[in-house]
């Protein structure tokens, strides 16, 4: 988001080009509060230009000239934000804040100086300021959410959504956060009312198409997930995920052939995505193509060697290929790393003590 810069004061009239070199001479003689104001005024031109590093030499002559000019400090701190010295940021916010208490603006942008900076914490209780200073300014209350959202404070999180939301109906991304926070919370159906409203608002928000397939997947509406994953991927082809999750929705509605084109496509575009070899194992399990059942889920796991599920996947293709010594390894490999339903094939497949 952009730093809100304060409006500037009314720029001055220059003088015309013949009398430049007066002008000049006479500005270096101007009350130091009208030089002060000038050298704001510029310093808000190039910043609007993105000429930050003159931006910042007009704010320091500002300062330099008054020094308790609240609005240099602040916009000052915004050119050093831009300019990533955000520790030198969030001291110019200070003492803003302290000139002038009552502006939201400079603590909001302590907020996100202080975000930058790892100091979630701060942050929160800044942006809490700011929303309590102007309570119809939704990113104070969208940003504090999502920070309570980062620290599983669901509810807390809900309630920040909902007040941005109230401050602007047609904020795209605290719709979008909203139903990410109701999914978290089991609340299913209205994640989906929520990431179809973000769609409604903000057509190229691909995530919320995304997460929309996610959750109506888990709500058992797989027709729905194909749908939204069929529209991400019609607009987007080089999200290895996407593929991967479409390939899970066709495994579970029984397109295994399907599911392996996804996997494949994951693969492809990610060969280190152990998550897509393993899920393309189980699709070819399905299809009874067993040696390649065993490859993948063998190529799963010289990428993740704690991978249990593939473990479990390669002893059920070595079974059916008559590897039995190397199914029931696999499969008490899966049960020691936690997934008990390994010991439970060895012990049904008469696998005898190592």
């Amino acid at each position: 988001m952009r730093k809100i810069l304060l409006l500037p004061a009314a720029l001055l009239l220059t003088a015309p080009a013949a009398l430049a070199q007066v002008d000049t001479v006479r500005a270096t003689t101007l009350p130091p509060a009208q030089l002060a104001e000038k050298l704001y005024n510029s310093g808000v031109a190039k910043f609007n230009q993105k000429s930050y590093r003159a931006a910042l030499q007009d704010f320091d002559r500002a300062l330099a000239a008054k020094p308790d000019f609240a609005k240099a400090y602040y916009n000052r701190a915004a050119v050093r934000y831009e300019l990533k010295d955000y520790q030198p940021a969030v001291q110019d916010y200070d003492q803003a804040i302290k000139l002038d208490p009552s502006t939201f603006g400079s603590y909001f942008g302590r907020a996100q100086a202080r975000e930058a900076l790892r100091q979630p914490t701060e942050a929160e209780q800044d942006y809490g300021k700011a929303a309590e200073l102007k309570a119809d300014y939704a990113p104070a209350w969208y940003y504090r959410g999502a920070l309570r959202f980062e620290k599983a404070d669901y509810q807390g999180a809900k309630a920040d959504f909902d007040a941005a939301i109230k401050a602007d109906p047609a904020y795209a991304y605290a719709w979008h956060d909203r139903a990410s926070t109701h999914r978290q919370l089991g609340n299913l159906p209205a994640a989906i009312q929520d990431y179809t409203q973000a769609l409604k608002l903000q057509p190229e928000l691909l995530p919320a198409l995304l997460n929309r397939a996610a959750t109506r997947r888990r709500a058992g509406d797989l027709k729905g997930a194909l749908q939204d994953y069929n529209d991400y991927l019609a607009k987007k082809q080089d999200n290895a995920l996407a593929y991967t999750n479409r390939g899970s929705a066709r495994y579970e509605q029984g397109d295994y052939k399907g599911a392996v084109e996804d996997f494949s496509r994951a693969v492809a575009l990610d060969a280190g995505y152990a998550f897509a070899w393993n899920n393309r194992a189980a699709a070819y399990l399905k299809l009874e193509d067993y040696k390649r059942a065993e490859a993948d889920a063998t190529k799963a796991l010289g990428l993740n060697p704690q991978y249990a599920e593939a473990y479990l996947n390669r002893g059920h293709a070595r079974e059916m290929l008559r590897l039995s010594d190397a199914a029931c390894q696999d499969w008490r490999k899966a049960g020691e790393l936690g997934l008990e339903i390994g010991n439970a094939h060895a012990a049904n497949s008469g696998c005898g003590a190592e």
